[in-house]
């Protein structure tokens, strides 16, 4: 609680987003082999979707659970048979 002038105000620290950075690739001489995660980053909180977050899982399951748990994708770059997303969930 913090006093200002004569009245008191709850103020709190909002808290940061959580985000998550996936680089995924694909397999060369399949075009159309599913995406799969070379390696996950977890800043804050991946709930519930930790399980999907690991390398070697595919990543449009991951994509789908972070989608479908309050994440937004802010960006999905391709670099060749590589690629990078970001995720971030604001409360």
């Amino acid at each position: 609680m913090i006093k200002i002038g004569n009245s008191t105000s709850n103020v709190s620290i909002p808290r940061p987003p959580d985000v998550v950075t996936i680089l995924w690739q694909r397999n060369p001489l399949d075009r159309r082999a599913p995406r799969t995660i070379v390696e996950a980053t977890i800043i804050g909180n991946a709930e519930p979707c930790q399980r999907f977050l690991q390398t070697g899982k595919r990543y449009r399951k991951a994509a789908n659970c972070l989608l479908n748990n309050g994440f937004e994708q802010v960006t999905n770059e391709r670099l060749g048979v590589f690629g990078i997303a970001v995720f971030v969930r604001e409360f």
